[in-house]
């Protein structure tokens, strides 16, 4: 999977020469880490030419070391995975996120929420998502709400779009009454369609 980094302005970068703390060297080791910050940012993930998800995070923290850089966004972020026509089939948005460059691997905390096209709502206070499977899982307490019903459990596994979930231990279901607000009525919607990259 090949990720295309777009800086949107206004744009910061620190250099470890610009400011105290930018580098470090490891106590355990003689491995120099750099820190890159940059505010307002996208990244796009494309898997043979197409489209696959945009991250968008208000700041992202890059720390490139020997061992395993990660990149880091304290303040939140929004993830839209995208289907082979180009629209938006899912959202994620959560208030902390970390990924892991070598290992292809996110982490999400933190009102972590994913609402597919299919007005149904997962919400869960950590989810990982392995971009090598296309696979979002956790072992935390999760609630997923559907049209129908409100069930609970702990942990879920489903496709990185979260069409095809699976909730391990149910521990409770609700019938939701017929007047009762859809998840797919929240202000917080997937938004405009997204065109297929060449």
């Amino acid at each position: 999977m090949r990720i295309v980094l777009l800086i949107l302005l206004p744009l910061l970068w620190v250099a470890c020469s610009e400011k105290p703390g930018g580098s470090y060297r490891s106590k355990k080791s003689d491995s120099i880490a750099t820190r890159e910050m940059a505010e307002n940012v996208t990244i796009e993930y494309t898997d043979s030419g197409l489209l696959k998800a945009v991250i968008e995070s208000p700041v992202m923290i890059g720390v490139k070391n020997v061992r395993n850089p990660y990149i880091e966004m304290p303040k939140g972020i929004r993830a839209d995975f995208i289907d082979k026509t180009g629209n938006i089939e899912s959202y994620l948005l959560s208030e902390y996120g970390i990924s892991y460059t070598e290992q292809k691997r996110m982490v999400v905390r933190r009102n972590v929420r994913v609402l597919n096209m299919k007005c149904e709502k997962l919400e869960t206070e950590e989810l990982i998502w392995d971009q090598q499977k296309g696979r979002i899982y956790t072992d935390k307490f999760v609630k997923i709400t559907t049209p129908e019903q409100i069930i609970t459990g702990e942990g879920m596994e489903s496709d990185q779009t979260f069409s095809d979930w699976e909730i391990m231990n149910v521990s409770g279901t609700i019938n939701r009454k017929k007047n009762d607000t859809l998840p797919c009525n929240e202000s917080a919607m997937p938004r405009r369609s997204r065109t297929r990259r060449h």
